[in-house]
């Protein structure tokens, strides 16, 4: 499935003929990476770092092991006049520095933010999308930043496993047929490091919550699980919870967000499963830190 694409817009036009050269030209390349076990890429790395980065009212998660490998989930909201996304890659990552995967969940302008800036000023050598269009210039910024990008392309599917350096991604959404809903459609990944999983969903409803599950398709079950949709109520169901299984539970948001994110009825869902919570709006920026035997530790950058 390629880009939804409408219009005469010629920038897009030209997106999508590189898109095609790429899909053609690294197809054999991501099918033979794929195969390979994550035990030969643990070389080197005995912890990783998840970091799910206060943005304020966006997402954001970086994940980082030892041996340098770096993958960038969705860059925030674009609103955001500090760009508190990039202060944080400018410490975590340095200007200049490597990204090797950068995941944008879906398209809305709280998970793209600066990503044409990531893709101006940082050797990404991997984007992924979910291919379903949109017109908000913020949108049209990316692509162009794609466009003059040495990134590679990908549109990941249901059902497909790739690695990463010590990381293993195993993709949960979307189906190759669009649920044409631009946050059902968001990419969800299951991303391990050794015995240790965290699961990302961008803002995917319950919905996209009852299909993975009942495709069975995967074990679902995962330490740490980033809340769907900011915490919204429309996410994070109780059968998601039982399916995951998660050891502890975040949901990013900003304060006094005019969004009810969190949402009550979500938060009370992981409460009566004694999942403990934390936010961004509470806690700021919340590491973990993930060992290669599947123990963890948990950092936050302030006290509730």
């Amino acid at each position: 499935m390629g880009l939804f694409l409408g219009g005469n817009n010629q920038s897009r036009i030209n997106l999508r003929d590189k898109i095609n050269h790429i899909k053609e030209e690294w197809t054999a390349i991501f099918k033979d990476f794929s195969s390979k076990k994550n035990d030969e890429n643990l070389v080197g790395s005995k912890s990783a770092y998840f970091r799910i980065l206060d943005v304020g009212q966006g997402s954001s998660t970086l994940l980082q092991s030892e041996d340098g490998t770096t993958i960038l989930i969705d860059s925030g909201r674009y609103e955001d006049k500090n760009k508190k996304i990039l202060t944080y890659l400018d410490h975590y990552v340095g200007i200049g520095g490597k990204i090797d995967l950068l995941i944008f969940t879906h398209n809305d302008s709280d998970h793209i933010g600066y990503g044409d800036l990531i893709l101006q000023y940082y050797d990404v050598q991997e984007i992924w999308m979910n291919g379903y269009d949109s017109t908000s210039k913020v949108y049209e910024r990316v692509l162009d930043a794609i466009e003059n990008s040495q990134a590679r392309y990908v549109e990941p599917k249901s059902g497909e496993s790739y690695q990463v350096g010590p990381f293993e991604l195993e993709v949960l959404n979307p189906t190759v047929e669009s649920r044409n809903n631009p946050n059902d459609d968001s990419i969800v990944t299951k991303i391990s490091f050794a015995d240790f999983s965290g699961l990302f969903s961008g803002d995917a409803s319950t919905r996209v919550e009852k299909d993975i599950i009942e495709e069975k398709n995967s074990d679902l079950t995962a330490d740490l699980l980033l809340m769907g949709h900011h915490g919204s109520e429309t996410s994070t169901s109780e059968e998601w919870i039982k399916a995951v299984q998660p050891k502890i539970s975040v949901y990013s948001t900003g304060k006094n967000n005019g969004y009810d994110h969190p949402g009550k009825e979500a938060i009370d869902r992981l409460k009566k499963s004694s999942i403990p919570i934390y936010g961004t709006s509470k806690n700021g920026t919340v590491t973990v830190k993930a060992n290669n035997d599947g123990t963890f530790i948990i950092e936050t950058e302030k006290e509730e």
